[in-house]
């Protein structure tokens, strides 16, 4: 630990809470609350911080595991992230506001998405604070904390979200499975983020603007943010949960497994298709696709090109798959694309086990572009 490691973790361990407060401002000023239970989820997730640093590090002594993709088996990888750190770490955050249900305190999403992120901001202030100031100064390792920060308050919100939401017996029913989705989801992101190699952190890009766009709706669903009245942004305006629950009914008709059957052939092809094309257009523009191997940041134009075609074919062939067969759901589409994103990353699995873990990260972006295409497509 030295002066510039400790003035640059200072402002990234900052980060986390800022989204907290501007969170806080903009709930404080749809009702009246006292800062008294936002502080103290906050300190209780500050407390399961320091708790997860010394559990985590012993954690993997104990067991020789490595949250690093390339230095050791991915399936260790996985492990260690998906079985220990990742359900930890939000267990930990969640225990910080579990007593605030059990008061009564939390009486709708906003509130459950205020106490989350508060919980998840102080977490996360510990966490990264110790990752910049615990070894010496590296901007690559600050790079990661600034990531990470975010992600973490994001994930929290999806599980205070579902904490909040419901009336009555009903509230909160949707509570384990956000947890589960959102522990999860955050244990590849953290993956990428802190075990991938530099290459691999153009990854984040896209997980970033889905990350925003959820925020953006599960804001705007629980009061925190108003609808957009400027013409372009509500163009782009993402639509609403129930618009979304909506788009998923099936409306009083089966499902149609061939249409699945389809939609995942459609899928594969279309990123067969996309990635000759990638590699042709590489070729011509002079990219070096054995870059890609090497892991540091000159593999980021080779892994960018490659990885811009696999996410195209998504949202292309939701839309043909929609068109095609005259759907008036996203349900077979989106299955279509599941199926496709399982068969890739069971081949990927034989063939290149060390790819599995990025494929796993991307597959909810695929997802949600599939599911963006076939929402084009019906209308």
């Amino acid at each position: 630990m030295n002066l510039w490691s400790i003035l640059i973790a200072v402002p990234l361990a900052l980060f986390a809470p800022t989204l907290a407060w501007l969170i806080w401002r903009r709930v404080s000023a749809r009702r009246s609350l006292t800062p008294r239970n936002a502080w103290s989820v906050g300190v209780g997730g500050l407390l399961g911080g320091l708790a997860a640093i010394y559990l985590e590090r012993a954690m993997l002594d104990l067991t020789g595991l490595s949250i690093e993709v390339g230095a050791r088996s991915p399936v260790g990888a996985l492990f260690a992230m998906l079985l220990f750190i990742a359900p930890l770490e939000q267990g930990l955050a969640a225990l910080s506001v579990i007593w605030l249900v059990r008061r009564r305190v939390v009486d709708g999403a906003h509130l459950g998405l205020l106490y989350a992120a508060c919980a998840g901001a102080g977490f996360t202030a510990v966490t990264t604070f110790h990752y910049v100031a615990a070894s010496s100064l590296d901007p690559l390792r600050s790079l990661r904390a600034l990531l990470g920060a975010p992600a973490f308050v994001f994930f929290a919100g999806v599980w205070g979200f579902a904490l909040g939401s419901g009336h009555g017996a009903r509230r909160g029913r949707w509570f384990p499975i956000a947890w589960v989705a959102a522990t999860t989801l955050h244990g590849f992101f953290a993956l990428v983020v802190f075990g991938s190699p530099p290459g691999a952190l153009v990854m984040i890009l896209p997980l970033t603007l889905v990350m925003g766009g959820t925020a953006w709706v599960g804001l705007r669903d629980a009061g925190v943010l108003s609808s957009s009245q400027h013409s372009f942004l509500a163009s782009i305006e993402p639509p609403s949960i129930e618009a979304v629950r909506r788009a998923f009914s099936r409306r009083n008709r089966p499902l149609m497994p061939h249409w699945i059957v389809l939609g995942a052939l459609v899928t594969l092809g279309s990123m067969i298709t996309l990635v000759l094309g990638a590699v042709f257009l590489g070729y011509q523009m002079g990219i070096d696709f054995s870059l890609a191997e090497r892991g540091d940041f000159g593999a980021t134009a080779p892994l960018s090109l490659l990885g811009v075609a696999l996410l195209a074919a998504f949202p292309l062939a939701g839309f043909l798959v929609a068109r095609a067969t005259a759907a008036t759901s996203v349900l077979e589409p989106t299955l279509g694309a599941v199926v496709a994103i399982g068969l890739t990353v069971a081949g990927l699995g034989l063939t290149a086990p060390i790819t599995v873990v990025f494929a796993l990260a991307a597959a909810p972006i695929a997802l949600a572009l599939a599911c963006g295409g076939a929402w084009i497509g019906l209308s």
